[in-house]
Order: C-alpha cells, then sequence, then structure tokens
C-alpha cells in the first residue's frame, strides 16, 4: 500500500513533494547507510502531541536517578515540564533494513508493569551512544521541546572467547561520573537523534558469578553498589522490523 501511495505521489511530484519525502521514510528508501553504519545526521522526527503531564522539575528530580535533572536542562527547580509515557520514532537501522515506526516509552505502568526503553542515538559529537529511557519531555518551561533523558551506559570489555561477543552483541555497563556515585550519569537527548530502540539484557553469567546460580533481575537488590557492578548484553537476535514478533511496539 505504502509503495501505491509512493508511486502516485511519484506521478504528481510537483504537488506531493512532502508526501514522497514522508513515504520514502517508511519504506527506507531515503536512508542512505554509509559503509552499513548508523548515518549520524539528524534523523526524521514524527509529528506529535504536546499534550502529557505537567509537574516542575523539582518532583521530576524526585525520580529514581533523576537528581541532577535540573543542572542537565540548566533551568531552576521551580521550572515546569510537560511529560508523556512513550514517543513514536522511525527505525534507522544500521544494518540496511527498511525503516519502520515503533514506540519508545518511559513509564511505570504498560500492560501492568514498568517499562523504559534504551535507545540507540547519536551524541553532539556523533558518536552512537547507548541510553535507558527515563524521560519524555514535551515542553521545558511553556515551550516546545521535545527530547528524551537518559541514563548513559558505556560499552566494555567483554568475556573471552564470547558466544555473544562472536555475534556481535556489545557488553555494556552504567556510566558514572564518579567511583562512587549512586546513580548513572543522564543525557539530554533531543528525538531526531534517536535512531532505534535497543533490545538489551542483564549478563546472565556475570550475575550468577557474583550473587550465584539462582540470581535474576528480580531478585537482585537495587543499591548503588549493584548498579556500578551489573553488565549488560545488547541483544542483536531481536526482530526489530516484525511487528507480529514484536507486538508490544
Amino acid at each position: 500500500m505504502l509503495r501505491e501511495l509512493k508511486h502516485l505521489a511519484d506521478e504528481k511530484n510537483e504537488e506531493c513533494d512532502g508526501v514522497q519525502d514522508l513515504l520514502g521514510d517508511l519504506l527506507g528508501e531515503n536512508i542512505d547507510a554509509d559503509a552499513g553504519d548508523v548515518p549520524t545526521e539528524p534523523v526524521v522526527a514524527l509529528p506529535r502531541s504536546h499534550r502529557g503531564r505537567r509537574l516542575a522539575v523539582m518532583g521530576a528530580q524526585s525520580m529514581r536517578g533523576m537528581a541532577g535533572l535540573g543542572e542537565l536542562l540548566g533551568v531552576d527547580p521551580g521550572c515546569s515540564l510537560v511529560v508523556s509515557l512513550s514517543f513514536a520514532l522511525f527505525y534507522t537501522f544500521e544494518w540496511g533494513a527498511p525503516s519502520v515506526v515503533r514506540t519508545a516509552c518511559a513509564t511505570e505502568s504498560f500492560l501492568g508493569k514498568p517499562r523504559y526503553d534504551h535507545i540507540l542515538y547519536t551524541d553532539q559529537s556523533g558518536q552512537r551512544r547507548l541510553g535507558l529511557v527515563r524521560l519524555v519531555v514535551r515542553m521545558l518551561d511553556g515551550a516546545v521541546d521535545d527530547f528524551v533523558v537518559v541514563w548513559c551506559m558505556d560499552e566494555v570489555s567483554s568475556i573471552p572467547d564470547c558466544a555473544l561477543t562472536r555475534s556481535g552483541c556489545r557488553r555494556m555497563a552504567w556510566r558514572f561520573a564518579t567511583p562512587d556515585a549512586e546513580w548513572p550519569d543522564l543525557d539530554r537527548v533531543p528525538l531526531e537523534r534517536v535512531l532505534r530502540l535497543e533490545h538489551t539484557v542483564v549478563d546472565l553469567q556475570d550475575l550468577g558469578d557474583r550473587r550465584g546460580l539462582g540470581a535474576v533481575p528480580s531478585n537482585t537488590p537495587d543499591t548503588d553498589v549493584e548498579r556500578r557492578a551489573v553488565r549488560f548484553f545488547t541483544n542483536n537476535f531481536y526482530p526489530f522490523t516484525s511487528r507480529m514478533l514484536n507486538p508490544s511496539s
């Protein structure tokens, strides 16, 4: 259906340039991945509503790991935010697959459970980064300003002879400003810098080595010591492009 619409737009290109561009993005035909890598220029942002829940920065700072929000945004604690539970985006795939539209969440209640998604994004220097979305912001101090606030992650050395590493999965850890910091660093990411979600799982071998064979994320204490110790793997086998296999997106 999309390709039929784009064909019609091609026949009337003098009237439908915007339609062509949007359909091309949806089909992945306007994405030029250089040598199989993710492009670092800003991606197309989807139109979005700026309605949501209004709260003060000081209220958002009371959330887990968000104490540095005011400093990150450069605003007073009394400044207002409008926040949302999710945002939609065009995925950009480094392996050259056509783009798809998916949703990223940052909420304590998605189908009855918390859902905070990991995203792959580009920072201000154009480097690819991984972060966990903690807040989706629509407006800041009364002005439209679409961005997410993430907990930052860095790649760390992998386990020797690791099958996941051989498959291209990256081993990750939270990034802390100081060795004794309680929570990961925060980063502000404009929505046009978000490339896609990155399915990320806890390194269970490392967790078992540290806490025993019965250890799983749900029975692991949520402490600053554990946050500094825990390791993760990105999941290269996740079916990003299939809504049937990913019905919650």
